[in-house]
């Protein structure tokens, strides 16, 4: 991260695939809005309470999202509807239309979803006042080596 960089997040304790917070990342992302560096993290840490899911999404504070206005009223048969939803030519040829902004909406969902579908949540681990996070699909090599550190 850059020195002055602003950077916004979002966090629940929702998984990912039914959390609200997922589905604004991807309106936010079809209105111009760009992901921070490692924008997403999963994390499951076993609390005195059982364990605790934390999902954040980090995103660029700086980048804005951007609406053009519509200036005429339109009017289209649900056939046409389709047409432009299914048209990603359209869609890129008309950026700034409502269906244009649904399109990229479906778009940017599905790939969210696909990725936290395959996205492993880490191992976060708390003692005293050291803190570690160890990837799901590190090696115990490595797991153990974190561990020492604590």
């Amino acid at each position: 991260m850059q020195p002055g960089t602003s950077i916004e997040f979002l966090r629940d304790n929702e998984p990912p695939v039914r959390s609200q917070n997922t589905r604004v990342i991807a309106a936010a992302l079809s209105c111009g809005c760009k992901p921070a560096e490692k924008a997403y993290s999963d994390t499951i840490e076993d609390t005195p309470d059982g364990p605790r899911r934390t999902v954040t999404w980090l995103m660029d504070g700086d980048a804005k999202a951007v609406f053009e206005p519509i200036t005429e009223r339109e009017e289209i048969p649900f056939g046409e509807v389709v047409k432009r939803f299914n048209s990603r030519e359209w869609c890129m040829a008309n950026p700034n239309h409502p269906i244009s902004y649904l399109r990229a909406y479906y778009d940017n969902l599905n790939g969210l979803m696909d990725f936290v579908k395959k996205s492993t949540p880490s191992i976060l681990i708390r003692r005293g006042n050291k803190t570690v996070v160890i990837p799901a699909n590190c090696s115990p090599e490595i797991r153990d080596k974190m561990l020492a550190m604590l």
